[in-house]
């Protein structure tokens, strides 16, 4: 919040979990502001939004990039997929409602490795479940899907997408070679849209 009150234009604010944070893609760029915050869930994003109007700071967010969902996954919160999925499009739904006219983009979950440290934390069927819905908002939100995309770039690369991950589940100091330029690229779309005039 401190960021973004300080900011002297209108920002693009960064949110989601660790994947996000740890890109650390605000740096050097004045117009973009770093909200991500590890172990964050989708109700988290929600929730900063609406805090961000609360506190009067609307006129200073000019859009969204929004990179979360993995957390929504943990099996430590049941093993009801199916209304953990519907309940993941909920909140979905509302965060699109909640950013009004700015723009805001989801980046599809970027799906864990087989193995790995931290993978059997995670429901890999909600994640897929879950990846399914962020696309299926694409008429609403612009859609960016950094699992394939991520996918794609390693292996264009030559490399294994395992060689991405540190753990199977966060990505590795190599992997960030590949995602963040990525993110870059779903800032881009953001600022454009942001940028087009109102008809």
């Amino acid at each position: 919040m401190t960021q973004l009150s300080k900011s002297p234009r209108p920002s693009i604010l960064l949110l989601g979990d660790s994947l996000m944070a740890s890109s650390q893609a605000q740096i050097g760029k004045r117009d973009l502001v770093m909200g991500a915050v590890g172990r964050s869930r989708i109700a988290d994003v929600v929730a900063i939004i609406s805090r961000i109007k609360s506190n009067g700071l609307w006129d200073k967010a000019g859009g969204f990039v929004v990179g979360v969902g993995i957390n929504d996954a943990e099996w430590r919160e049941g093993e009801d997929l199916q209304s953990r999925a519907i309940y993941f499009k909920s909140m979905l739904d509302a965060l699109v409602r909640a950013c009004l006219d700015r723009p805001v983009a989801i980046l599809t979950i970027t799906e864990p490795e087989k193995q790995g440290a931290q993978v059997d934390r995670f429901s890999r069927d909600l994640i897929e479940r879950q990846n399914a819905e962020i696309r299926a908002f694409n008429q609403r939100a612009i859609v960016f899907d950094m699992d394939a995309k991520f996918r794609a770039s390693m292996a264009k690369a030559g490399l294994p997408v395992s060689f991405g991950f540190s753990d199977g589940v966060h990505i590795s100091e190599l992997g960030y070679q590949h995602w963040k330029p990525l993110l870059r690229e779903c800032i881009e779309a953001v600022s454009t849209q942001r940028s087009k005039p109102a008809i």
